[in-house]
């Protein structure tokens, strides 16, 4: 099968690789029928994270069950399909305690993100084995169209799990710093919990232009200091819930220093630093409230999922391009160039 592989920095290639098959009972083997670029697949593509071997890379799909193991019941052959972006099992303390995303048994894995997710070979691929089907996959309803699902495992929950865990209340003023592909979902979920006004923080014209069609106020950080212009549009305070979808320790203390006092912090962006400097004694002295982690997306998937149905929220808006898996090579070139006006990168094997 074709599948997108990483092989250093900034060297990804489209290669003939095995096919995957059942290596438990409990796997099942997925044609993938669409996949996407997550901004999470930069790290390792701009060596951010350990050197590995080459891997295939990719975690955010959905597709067809082609094969099941002997002791899988709740999908079937011929089912649509989507998964959560972590590798979880549904039966160790985490994931029986509604957090998946910290499982035990395969130590937090995470799709094609290399030996330091646990080794489990990526989704933009043809085919993908995944593990613990039973518990990993939602069936797909046959009027979603896989764009609308795609999104319902990773950065459509990611963003929803952001602006819940914001405490966001009807007449807030929330800040919202990154409008990429998840900074724009949190966006879209932080309206659906009525607040006043949804600020949005980036500095590339295009993005914030997306956002502004979504009903967000622009702030350009590239105009002047993003902080500033908050406290300026909030009576000097602050706004009330920042929310953080970029992964940049730049962006997290920017979301610090523009929250009021008494007001939430809540960080989605992927970090792959150990440390940073954070301002204690100021978070202290200002009573904040910091919220931070990885998305238990197996948790979102099914509630999530009327609310796309229904068209309370639409994701797929932040689609811009989509490409055949062997153009992959343009697509992360111009995705992390920000070539064309890039911003959602779909795949099609």
């Amino acid at each position: 099968m074709k599948a997108v592989m990483l092989h250093g920095k900034g060297d990804v290639r489209v290669e003939n690789v095995p096919d995957p098959t059942l290596q438990e009972a409990t796997d099942v083997v997925v044609r993938i029928t669409t996949s996407a670029i997550c901004g999470s697949d930069l790290h390792p593509f701009h060596g951010r994270l350990p050197p590995d071997d080459p891997f295939s890379i990719g975690h955010e799909f959905v597709g067809v069950v082609e094969e099941a193991g002997k002791e899988v019941r709740a999908v079937k052959r011929g089912d649509r399909v989507v998964a959560p972006f972590s590798v979880s099992c549904g039966f160790c303390y985490f994931c029986r305690n509604r957090l998946p995303a910290q499982c035990e048994t395969t130590n937090h894995a995470v799709f094609g993100m290399g030996r330091r997710g646990g080794g489990w070979p990526g989704a933009q691929a043809q085919y993908i084995r995944v593990p613990f089907a039973d518990f990993m996959l939602e069936c797909i309803p046959p009027e979603l169209t896989d764009e609308q699902a795609l999104f319902l495992g990773d950065i459509f929950s990611t963003g929803y799990f952001c602006a819940e865990n914001g405490g966001i209340r009807p007449g807030d003023t929330v800040a919202v710093f990154g409008s990429g592909p998840v900074g724009l979902c949190t966006q879209m979920a932080a309206h659906l919990f009525g607040p006043a006004r949804v600020l949005a923080v980036d500095y590339v014209p295009y993005r914030l232009e997306r956002s502004k069609a979504l009903g967000c106020v622009p702030v350009d950080a590239s105009a002047a200091d993003p902080v500033e212009q908050i406290r300026a549009l909030t009576h000097g305070r602050g706004a009330d819930v920042t929310l953080e979808a970029v992964g940049h320790e730049a962006a997290l203390q920017m979301a610090i220093k523009a929250v009021r006092p008494g007001g939430t912090i809540s960080s989605v962006g992927v970090y792959v630093e150990k440390t940073f400097d954070f301002p204690i004694g100021d978070a202290f002295l200002r009573d904040l409230t910091l919220k931070m982690g990885k998305c238990n997306v197996r948790n979102y998937i099914a509630p999530l999922m009327p609310l796309i149905h229904q068209g309370k929220v639409d994701p797929t808006v932040i689609i811009t391009h989509t490409l055949p898996l062997n153009d992959a090579v343009r697509g992360y070139r111009i995705f992390d160039q920000k070539e064309e006006q890039a911003i959602k990168v779909i795949l099609k094997p």
